[in-house]
């Protein structure tokens, strides 16, 4: 890995641990129907993506942040693996976990090195990560390389910093009772990371699409019709895409 990756690595994942303690309080005010809709899609893709099954999934939830994810799958009835280079954000995603009363299995990994955790699995899952990537065509080859035969990959990803987007955002900070924060904060995350993070800005589901492509993937199926739009974030562009790896020439 080259000194520039390493440090663009360490930037981002210094930047999640600043923030994981704001993540969590998000998601603490998260509405039990978003996350009931959020779990009820999940079950849905599942079903479309892998029929009927005998056993549970064997998951890998990438840049699992506070546990989301994890844990709405591990509610399912799947073994879930939740991985992210944040030991913060692991920190919450533990507690979550314990809160709900399921397993999780956690471990410090970043996106970009999963091979390290000498595990294969049927499902890997990355919501609202791509974009965060310094390198994000490494990290879906890194993801290609652990997925089962017959396993797939479900993402979940945006826009989240064009300027019409932060603009709309700066204005509705400025109104009484909203975070006045907002404009130093995204000053403060663009100093730290955006130099780091190529997709700054997040991304559509044509240019996910083309990531996929060049890290070994098929272009997908685009499920976002299942999520109700009231359980939709924040975003100028949200898609979930669910895919799998492509055959090998």
């Amino acid at each position: 890995m080259s000194n520039n990756r390493r440090a663009a690595i360490g930037a981002v994942r210094d930047n999640w641990d600043r923030r994981a303690p704001a993540y969590d309080r998000f998601y603490q005010a998260y509405t039990q129907d978003k996350r009931d809709a959020w779990r009820a899609t999940c079950e849905k893709i599942l079903g479309e993506m892998f029929g009927r099954r005998d056993r549970p999934l064997e998951v890998l939830d990438v840049g699992t942040g506070t546990g989301f994810l994890s844990t709405l799958l591990a509610e399912l009835g799947h073994n879930v693996t939740a991985v992210d280079a944040s030991s913060t954000m692991l920190h919450y995603a533990r507690a979550k976990a314990r809160r709900r009363g399921i397993a999780v299995r956690t471990v410090a990994c970043g996106a970009h090195d999963v091979a390290t955790l000498d595990a294969k699995f049927d499902l890997v899952t990355s919501r609202y990560v791509l974009w965060t990537l310094p390198d994000p065509v490494a990290a879906l080859r890194a993801w290609r390389g652990i997925i089962n035969p017959g396993g797939g990959l479900l993402l979940a990803d945006g826009l989240w910093h064009t300027w019409r987007h932060d603009f709309r955002r700066l204005v509705a900070s400025l109104r009484p009772g909203a975070d006045h924060r907002f404009p130093w904060l995204l000053l403060r995350d663009y100093a730290q990371i955006g130099h780091a993070t190529p997709h700054w800005a997040g991304l559509t589901a044509d240019r996910a699409r083309a990531l996929l492509a060049a890290g070994g993937f098929q272009c997908g199926t685009r499920h976002d019709r299942l999520l109700p739009g009231y359980a939709r974030p924040v975003s100028a562009d949200f898609f979930i895409l669910g895919t799998r790896p492509a055959q090998l020439p």
